[in-house]
């Protein structure tokens, strides 16, 4: 038996090498998807009972909606959702921070986490090496202690498990290592793990605070009580609290499930690629499976042979599906062994510090299984309708004919097409899904995004707290202002620089972050609740929501964004001079509609200070954070006037980009080695990253859409010439009885004709479900009508295009050669 379907399958080599490669590539690429898909979206979270854990945000709404940025926690709403609810088993409060770290004279950058106690026991994975924090290491006069990440402890102490009890030192200060937890313990939704933690102690001047934001709290459910029955009972937590502080409470609670606030924001764009991998595999599937039935009917007489030396039919069929077994099977295998080649590029395409997990990613025991059974599954459902159809036939018929009928039976003629039309379908669905993404991809890369990205640099700085003091919200915050000064200054004085400043937050890398604005000499607007907007804490007017951002003079000039009105920030705007800000025309179209904003005076509540300020300029709207997004209300202030925490440097080059980047990060190291960079990249490269999700969903369902393409047109292609061959002395008669060659042409273009007319009208179908799914990955579903017109007449096109090498064999058929053969 396997002696015969050896020589079966290297009989045929030809055919089975391009079925066994459509099978693997397609195999391959589905593995490799899922493979992602897998470690970022559906791996479990590597924490006992993940289902009963949950962050809290403070919200507008009070509810979680994944993708939408949520608001940080105050230590005194901590404190109170601490003391109060009865929902959860426990809860704790968690800050990022930023860590320098010196190597020899040279400043590095790692991001951890201040973790409250109960942390680690609210989540539940024991340290791998040494302990969690204890009770005494939050106590008052606790020694600095820290416990690092498995990632950071390979790649900078090569893993040594003598780490346990080692001073090491971060922001200047030494701290003993009292622990390893062990590797992806907490992912994070942007990937940007931590690789430590250190105890957050409370200051008691903070710890109850209502006007200092900046934490996140992890909370365990207990036993029992749902979501909704927590979400109810922080509601009246929430009421509970806004009675007793009536100026500090006007947002809810936001409970967000764990799995949910990391990974429901990408749900989606796995999804679309899910789907898009899977038609093609289905794709594939169909034209193998018309492949093998062709193989079918051309071996006919070989069946009928072996039928008449005493073969059984049940012995044919077993062979038949045997060989379509094997076939699968070795597909499935070069496919398994295909996936870790197709992963690579898959991640190359995903950025780091988008999606959570990637380190995660790979080819486990359980996806090789599942290509197996994908494989079993693909040769039985292969090869049952041709092992059948070879099981069973006129077998007289057969050895008289050598196998060619006269013409196609209708059954056979009827699962074929069935097939084509299939995959027609499926095709169509990729190719305007594809268009569509990509002609979103194209009109988001030819938006301006309101400045100038060519040949600017931006450097990502962290300000050591050490060496400058602890950064006060809306502060003088002396020692930065004069750290920014002489950075500004030493930037603009390098010889390649055309123009340089320093910023808080660059475009396409911020979210909206409102803060309440109030005018001055405006009368109040009313509120949601029908009475005036008001600041419960400084009592002021609210008029609308900014977005806050701090500059130097240079900054604007540098980023390319153009003054509209008024003037820039210059050296007149000093710590003691007035205060001065410069607005977007978003700001304007909202605020000032028929009025000249200059000189007009506004006041920015930021909870902990409300900053009055004198508009001087207008200049023009910068996307915040997103292409796709339109530009909202921003004020400008001075960063002389209120200095930043930490700051970007962003230059603008005469020459090479890539030498002012070097220059730059030396004129930091030249002030103080100590300072932290933490990034530095071009702008441009700040607007394509922004556009990562746009640009791999168009090229990857636009990569699987050429390929399904193809693949259904060579599907078509075979079919039609298979058609036109067996009927060849049908048309030898037709000829010698006189059809002209329009009529034969129009017999095989019919046939080609009929199923893309069917199989486009069941895409068209298709996509309704499909547009659902298009719909937050694409800039508008209006041009659906079109791109799926569009994609009809390519799909004929190709239709033609297969057509037209059988027409052409049909044409050339000879009557006298046709009849002999009868």
């Amino acid at each position: 038996m396997l002696r015969q379907l050896t020589r079966s399958l290297f009989h045929r080599a030809g055919s089975s090498t391009l079925i066994i490669l459509m099978l693997a590539f397609a195999i391959g690429a589905n593995t490799a998807i899922y493979s992602v898909a897998k470690a970022v979206i559906f791996a479990p979270l590597p924490f006992p009972r993940p289902d009963r854990l949950a962050l809290i945000f403070e919200s507008e709404g009070g509810r979680f909606t994944p993708g939408v940025p949520m608001i940080s926690v105050r230590p005194g709403t901590f404190q109170d959702w601490h003391d109060q609810s009865q929902s959860f088993e426990s809860m704790a409060a968690v800050q990022n921070m930023r860590a320098t770290i010196m190597d020899a004279d040279r400043a590095s950058v790692t991001d951890g986490f201040r973790v409250g106690e109960g942390f680690f026991e609210t989540l539940g994975v024991p340290a791998r090496w040494g302990r969690y924090f204890t009770p005494s290491d939050y106590a008052p006069g606790g020694g600095p202690v820290v416990i690092l990440a498995d990632r950071f402890w390979r790649s900078r102490y090569n893993a040594d498990p003598g780490i346990i009890g080692r001073e090491i030192v971060l922001n200047g200060a030494s701290n003993r290592v009292v622990g390893v937890m062990p590797p992806g313990f907490l992912p994070t939704i942007s990937g940007n793990d931590p690789q430590y933690w250190v105890p957050l102690r409370w200051d008691p001047a903070t710890k109850y605070s209502f006007v200092v934001w900046g934490f996140a709290v992890y909370a365990r459910l207990k036993d029992g009580v749902t979501l909704a029955q927590a979400t109810a009972e922080m509601e009246g937590v929430t009421a509970h609290m806004r009675a007793a502080h009536p100026n500090d409470y006007g947002l809810r609670a936001a409970i967000a499930p764990l799995d949910q606030y990391l990974f429901a924001s990408h749900e989606r764009l796995f999804a679309l690629l899910l789907v898009a991998v899977g038609l093609v595999l289905l794709i594939a599937c169909a034209n193998v499976a018309n492949l093998l039935l062709a193989r079918a009917f051309e071996r006919q007489r070989e069946f009928a042979v072996r039928s008449a030396l005493g073969a059984s039919r049940v012995t044919i069929l077993r062979q038949v599906l045997s060989e379509s077994l094997v076939i699968a099977l070795i597909g499935g295998l070069l496919g398994a062994a295909l996936s870790p080649l197709l992963t690579r590029p898959a991640l190359a395409l995903l950025p780091p510090g988008n999606l959570p997990r990637l380190d995660r990613v790979e080819i486990d025991g359980n996806v090789l299984v599942f290509t197996t059974l994908i494989s079993v599954l693909a040769g039985l459902l292969f090869g049952v309708f041709p092992a059948i159809r070879a099981g069973r036939g006129d077998l007289s018929l057969a050895l008289r004919t050598g196998g060619r009928g006269s013409s196609l039976g209708k059954r056979e003629r009827w699962l074929s097409d069935v097939l084509i039309v299939a995959e027609i379908a499926f095709s169509l669905v990729l190719l305007v899904g594809g268009g569509l993404l990509a002609q979103t991809f194209l009109k988001l890369i030819r938006t301006d995004p309101g400045f100038r990205p060519q040949q600017t640099v931006a450097v990502r700085l962290s300000i050591p707290s050490y060496r400058y003091g602890d950064y006060e919200n809306g502060g003088k915050n002396v020692p930065r202002q004069q750290l920014y000064d002489r950075l500004d200054q030493s930037i603009g004085s390098i010889p390649s620089v055309r123009e340089a400043g320093l910023t808080l937050k660059l475009p396409l890398r911020q979210f909206w972050n409102p803060d309440g604005v109030s005018i001055e000499g405006r009368a109040p607007v009313t509120g949601r609740n029908g009475s005036p907007a008001v600041s419960k804490r400084f009592g002021l007017p609210i008029h609308g929501a900014v977005n806050l951002q701090t500059v130097s003079p240079g900054y604007l000039g540098a980023i390319g964004t153009p003054i509209i009105r008024g003037r820039a920030f210059d050296d007149r705007d000093r710590a003691n001079a007035r205060m001065v800000a410069v607005v977007n025309e978003a700001f304007v179209r909202k605020f000032f509609p028929n009025e000249d904003p200059i000189e007009r005076r506004i006041v920015v509540d930021r909870t902990s200070f409300a900053p009055r300020m004198t508009i001087v300029g207008v200049v023009g709207d910068a996307r915040l954070d997103g292409m796709d997004q339109n530009a909202l209300p921003e004020v400008f202030t001075a960063m002389a006037q209120l200095p930043s925490s930490d700051a970007w440097l962003v230059a603008r080059a005469k020459g090479d980009v890539d030498s002012i980047g070097i220059a730059l990060q030396k004129v930091v190291h030249d002030i103080d080695p100590e300072i932290g960079i933490v990034e530095l990249t071009t702008m441009t490269s700040v607007m394509e990253n922004s556009l990562w999700r746009e640009r791999l969903s168009a090229l990857l369902v636009g990569l699987f859409a050429a390929l399904a393409a193809l693949i259904a047109t060579g599907g078509l292609y075979a079919v039609i010439s298979h058609a036109v061959e067996r009927r060849t002395q049908e048309l030898g008669v037709r000829v010698a009885l006189g059809a002209s060659a329009v009529r034969i042409a129009q017999m095989v273009l019919v046939h080609g004709m009929r199923v893309t007319t069917i199989g486009t009208a069941i895409g068209a179908l298709l996509m309704a479900p499909a547009r659902r799914l298009l719909a937050r990955q694409i800039y508008q579903t209006s041009d659906l009508p079109w791109m799926i017109a569009a994609v009809t007449c390519f799909l004929f096109i190709l239709t033609l295009l297969s057509c037209w090498v059988p027409l052409r064999r049909a044409l050339a058929v000879d009557p006298i050669t046709a009849l002999r053969t009868e």
